[in-house]
């Protein structure tokens, strides 16, 4: 029997690990009565290690851990390094008010979100449905293949929706990334088929956000420095959802390296000129661009001449002033230098149904 989406979330395998009983029955209670089918329990971390462990070995594995950080033989993140450097799994840990920053140092170092105790089972049960539902799309993703194309552009259509709802003020961006960066690689004699792996890859180059709390996407202010280093791994989580997919093998390491910038000092592995794809250095360019000139809730969009100004000023340490030149001929012959242009001329579906159509990878 097929399940639908929403059955098969309910039937993903969450671990509760909580020293205290009463804490760890009441959340089992809750989860159990919302629908969730497969739920275990530990009140220790050897017991839940043997738990994932048994769970890989019957090829029936845990996909959420709701992990204290008060476990009596894993003091603080001693129990969250073990289950996060061993298994694959989503981590929302569950500590006290008065440990919250052992809590953001977790999130710091790969935890996908935390709760504060008493748990309130409201918010617990949105932030399970969260991390299941997110979990569940990255495996219908890696599932995805080219026998079944429709399913393919879905989720990955579904996947960038989900990313720019969590922002309004990123609407339309992948589209427009995608578009321009398309535009400039073909300005710059890219043959056809790297010009649609461009336009794919600018599509899908922050996938990796959606692993990030909204909190920190809409701050409206700089970041600090733990949320800058939890900004900084986008790139790396966006390529590590999309590697396994065969049809996206040439666009990943445009993904992945979009971040770098011209004079080394980017991210995340600090490449510099040649070193860095020049289908990076493309979408790097054009995500800038569109970024300057939306609105955004920390600052006043530029207008597109102060826009291109500004790359041309960064041009050689931040931008391959090559790739600047390029974008400028294409917003001057475009007219895109008159206005901003709100909405993309075709969905977003649609333009995956172009790229990924008629791209031989």
């Amino acid at each position: 029997m097929l399940l639908t989406a929403q059955q098969a979330i309910k039937a993903m395998r969450v671990l509760i690990v909580d020293p205290l009983p009463d804490s760890c029955c009441a959340a089992v209670e809750r989860l159990n009565r919302e629908g969730y089918e497969r739920l275990l329990s530990a009140p220790t971390g050897e017991e839940a290690v043997r738990l994932l462990a048994l769970g890989l070995a019957r090829r029936e594995p845990v996909d959420l851990v709701l992990l204290s950080l008060d476990l009596p033989d894993r003091q603080g993140l001693d129990g969250f390094d073990e289950v996060h450097n061993v298994f694959d799994v989503a981590l929302l840990l569950m500590t006290d008010r008065d440990r919250r920053h052992q809590a953001l140092e977790g999130i710091g170092r790969g935890a996908d979100d935390y709760i504060i105790r008493p748990l309130n089972h409201d918010l617990l049960l949105l932030k399970v449905e969260k991390l299941l539902t997110r979990r569940f799309l990255r495996k219908e993703l890696r599932r995805s293949t080219a026998r079944n194309e429709t399913l393919f552009l879905n989720v990955l259509a579904v996947m960038a929706k989900v990313l720019e709802a969590k922002d309004p003020y990123t609407r339309f961006h992948s589209e427009k990334v995608s578009m321009l960066a398309s535009s400039v690689a073909r300005e710059m004699g890219f043959q056809d088929d790297e010009v649609r792996r461009i336009g794919i890859a600018g599509i899908l180059h922050d996938m990796g956000k959606m692993g990030i709390r909204e909190a920190i996407l809409k701050k409206p202010g700089p970041l600090d420095k733990a949320e800058r280093d939890i900004v900084e791994r986008h790139p790396i989580i966006a390529s590590t959802i999309l590697e396994p997919i065969e049809q996206l093998q040439g666009a990943v390491g445009y993904i992945k390296y979009h971040h770098e910038h011209f004079d080394g000092s980017g991210y995340p592995e600090k490449l510099k000129g040649e070193q860095i794809p020049l289908g990076a250095r493309i979408i790097h360019c054009a995500e800038a661009f569109d970024s300057m000139v939306s609105q955004r809730s920390y600052n006043r969009p530029l207008t597109p001449e102060e826009a291109l100004q500004e790359l041309r000023r960064c041009a050689g340490t931040q931008f391959d002033p090559q790739v600047v030149q390029a974008t400028a001929n294409v917003l001057k012959r475009s007219g895109q230098l008159n206005f901003v242009s709100q909405m993309p001329g075709k969905s977003l579906p649609e333009l995956l149904e172009d790229l990924t159509g008629q791209v031989s990878f």
